[in-house]
C-alpha cells in the first residue's frame, strides 16, 4: 500500500495515511468542489489497509471546518475505519476541536458510529 500525504489547501484537508505507521489524519478544511473525487480515494484506501491493519491504528481527525457534503463522505469514512476494530486490532480514535461546534459535530459522530472518540481540547490548534 502506499501512503497517502497531500498538504491540502483553503477548500482541501491535508491528508495523511500511512499503512506502515497505522495513521491516518485529516486536518484543516474540507469545503472540495467535488467531494467524491476527494473522499473516494480515502475510502478505497481503508477498504484495503483494513484487510491487513497494524496492531495499533490511530486517527487523528483536526478540522477547523468542514461543510455538510464534506460530513456525510467523513460518515462513511469513519464507518470503514471502524471496521478495524473487527479484525480485533486496536482503534485509537482522536477528534481534535478548537471551538463547541467542532465539539458537537464529533459527539454527533461518536454517536451515530456507536465508536468511542477520545476529544482532545487544541487552543493552540495547528495543523
Amino acid at each position: 500500500m502506499n501512503i497517502i500525504d497531500s498538504q491540502g489547501n483553503m477548500k482541501t484537508p491535508k491528508v495523511h495515511f500511512d499503512p506502515e505507521q497505522g495513521l491516518i489524519e485529516l486536518s484543516g478544511r474540507s469545503i472540495p468542489e467535488n467531494t467524491d473525487s476527494l473522499y473516494r480515494p480515502l475510502i478505497e484506501w481503508v477498504e484495503e489497509y483494513i484487510n491487513n491493519p497494524q496492531p495499533v491504528t490511530t486517527v487523528n481527525i483536526k478540522f477547523e471546518y468542514f461543510n455538510s457534503s464534506s460530513a456525510k463522505y467523513l460518515i462513511r469514512l469513519l464507518e470503514y475505519i471502524h471496521r478495524i476494530e473487527a479484525t480485533e486490532n486496536k482503534l485509537i480514535f482522536n477528534w481534535y476541536y478548537e471551538d463547541e461546534e467542532l465539539l458537537e459535530y464529533g459527539q454527533d459522530f461518536q454517536e451515530v458510529l456507536e465508536m468511542k472518540f477520545n476529544f482532545i481540547k487544541s487552543a493552540d490548534y495547528k495543523n
